[in-house]
C-alpha cells in the first residue's frame, strides 16, 4: 500500500469517508454480510469511478490487519489533519463568547483518542488536539473506527509541542482548564468564554509543563471507591458539562485518567 494512502475500516467509519469526503476513496472491500449496509459507500465509490470488491472476511483481515473491521475496508487518502493555525483562524472569526476544545496531553492509547473524539463531535466542540511526533501525522485506523466517524466531522490538530500550542490558544483568548483530582470546586467554562479542555497522559496525568500553562483545574467528584475514571470517559464528561452548563469542578477524585 502507498504511503499516500490510508486504511479506514468499521461500517461508520467507513459511512462517514463516504459522505464527507467521497473522493478520497481509492477502493473498497467489503464481506457478502455488509451487502445490506454499505450502499452508501459503493454509490459514492462508483460516482467517482472507483473500484469495490466483496471478499471473503480473510482478506478484510489481511488489510485492515485486524479482526475489528466490521465487514467493510475503505483504502482513502490520509484524512489531512487541521493546523493550529485553522483552529485560531475559526476562533477569531467565530462567536467571542463561545469555542470548546480538548486537548490530549500524551494521551497514547488510540482507543481512547478515538472514543475522544467521539463524544468530541457528538457535544459539538471545536476542535481535538493531540500529541504526535510528527505534528502532520495522521490518525490511527484504530482511532478512526473507535472514532465511528466523528474524525471527519471535527477538525483534529496533531502537535509536537503541546505547551506551546495551548500558549497559542490563550493568545487567542481562549482559557486553558486541566482535569486533574487537586481541581477547583468551581471552574468557569464555556458559559463564560471559550474554553480548552487538557486531559493528561494515562499513567502519569498532566506534565509539569502543561501545568504552568493551565488557567485553572477541575475535577470529577466520585465515591473514591476506584483510583480514577478512564481518560475517555473523563473527558466525555467534561465535555458534556461544559457545552450545556460551563465546567463546574467539585471536591473529590478524579485520579490519573487511564
Amino acid at each position: 500500500m502507498s504511503r499516500r494512502e490510508s486504511v479506514v475500516y468499521g461500517v461508520n467509519a467507513a459511512l462517514a469517508v463516504a459522505q464527507h469526503r467521497p473522493e478520497a476513496i481509492r477502493r473498497v472491500l467489503y464481506h457478502e454480510d455488509r451487502r445490506h449496509i454499505v450502499g452508501p459507500i459503493l454509490k459514492a465509490t462508483a460516482e467517482h469511478r472507483r473500484p469495490y470488491r466483496e471478499v471473503p472476511a480473510e482478506d478484510l483481515e489481511r488489510v485492515a490487519k485486524t479482526i475489528h473491521h466490521e465487514g467493510v475496508v475503505v483504502i482513502t487518502e490520509p484524512l489531512a489533519l487541521a493546523p493550529l493555525s485553522q483552529l485560531v483562524a475559526d476562533r477569531a472569526q467565530g462567536d467571542p463568547g463561545r469555542g470548546l476544545y480538548i486537548a490530549l496531553d500524551s494521551v497514547q492509547n488510540p482507543h481512547n483518542l478515538g472514543a475522544i473524539i467521539r463524544s468530541a463531535a457528538w457535544f459539538g466542540a471545536d476542535g481535538v488536539i493531540f500529541m504526535s511526533p510528527q505534528s502532520q501525522s495522521g490518525l490511527s485506523a484504530a482511532a478512526l473506527r473507535v472514532a465511528q466517524g466523528g474524525a471527519e466531522i471535527i477538525p483534529c490538530c496533531g502537535v509536537s509541542d503541546m505547551p506551546g500550542a495551548l500558549m497559542v490558544l490563550k493568545g487567542a483568548g481562549v482559557r486553558i482548564v486541566g482535569a486533574d483530582q487537586n481541581g477547583r470546586p468551581t471552574v468557569g467554562g464555556s458559559a463564560g468564554g471559550p474554553v480548552c479542555i487538557v486531559m493528561g497522559a494515562e499513567n502519569d496525568g498532566l506534565s509539569d509543563a502543561v501545568r504552568g500553562i493551565l488557567d485553572d483545574c477541575v475535577a470529577i467528584p466520585g465515591s473514591g471507591a476506584v483510583e480514577s475514571l478512564n481518560v475517555a470517559v473523563a473527558a466525555g464528561i467534561l465535555l458534556s458539562q461544559a457545552s450545556q452548563v460551563g465546567l463546574r469542578g467539585a471536591p473529590g477524585s478524579a485520579g490519573r485518567a487511564r
